[in-house]
């Protein structure tokens, strides 16, 4: 699964690796954080037609929209925090992400996301088992791109033709973990190399057959060649919390209990 996730990047940065055409990030500028949560606005890389010119190509742009995705038929943005995933293997099939999934595809920028792993062997003073969060990110420094579909909700109490009326949120595509980081999670992010970033942004790819095979095109052994993990500071849990000093790795002496990705060897035991 996905549940937080850290960006540090300036907008520059991002514009240029993702060949952006368009900024609209709203009057509070980009959400830059070593720990992003869900129901907050981070950029988030998309393509759209313009309005009024039906004959021009899609434009890309990066967008601030929440972490949580409303389905467009909701009576209200309530299950919008529960959304915050969406598996590639229902993707298709899901009322909530199927029309999202053919027409409204997203990449989400990041520097590394995290997950806990729970100790087998070490627990805490209350008796549960210990928690160690690692942070996943790309082996040479590279800002990553998670599979991300979004949607348009528009609220029903708001006032007709205000833009406020209308939320557009975003969910996490996951699949199954790699081997390795299955001693993280069963789950990890959908993450779109390089060389398949256009197609994965594309609206006229809205076929549900050519879909799949883009979902299946996505290589599934990325940590064996070019992701890193790392355990670092259990400050990262709590959302108050901000800083590059979460993306810190922790010393192997600190470590209890923990489960080496690469071995299986217990570290800190």
């Amino acid at each position: 699964m996905c549940g937080r996730y850290a960006l540090q990047r300036d907008v520059d940065e991002l514009v240029e690796g993702f060949e952006v055409e368009e900024v609209a990030l709203g009057p509070g500028g980009p959400l830059r954080s070593a720990n992003v949560a869900p129901t907050t606005a981070p950029p988030v890389v998309l393509e759209r037609f313009r309005k009024g010119e039906p004959d021009a190509p899609p434009s890309r742009s990066l967008r601030a929209l929440r972490w949580g995705l409303v389905p467009s038929w909701s009576k209200d943005a309530s299950g919008g925090p529960r959304a915050l995933n969406a598996r590639a293997e229902t993707l298709l099939e899901k009322p909530s992400f199927a029309q999202a999934a053919l027409a409204r595809r997203c990449l989400v920028p990041v520097d590394a996301w995290y997950e806990w792993q729970v100790s087998p062997v070490a627990r805490d003073d209350a008796g549960e088992p210990l928690k160690q969060p690692f942070a996943v990110s790309a082996a040479d420094g590279s800002v990553l791109s998670l599979a991300g579909v979004y949607e348009f909700w528009q609220d029903p109490a708001g006032t007709p033709g205000h833009p406020a009326r209308w939320l557009v949120s975003f969910a996490v595509v996951t699949t199954a973990a790699e081997p390795g980081l299955d001693r993280l999670h069963a789950r990890m992010p959908l993450v779109v190399p390089p060389d398949l970033r256009d197609a994965w942004l594309d609206p006229t790819l809205d076929d549900a057959e050519d879909v799949g095979a883009l979902l299946g095109a996505v290589p599934r052994d990325q940590f064996a060649t070019s992701l890193r993990a790392h355990p670092v500071p259990r400050a990262v849990g709590d959302v108050r919390q901000d800083g590059p000093h979460l993306l810190a790795e922790v010393p192997a002496a600190d470590l209890r209990g923990v489960v080496d990705l690469r071995t299986g060897e217990v570290v800190g035991a």
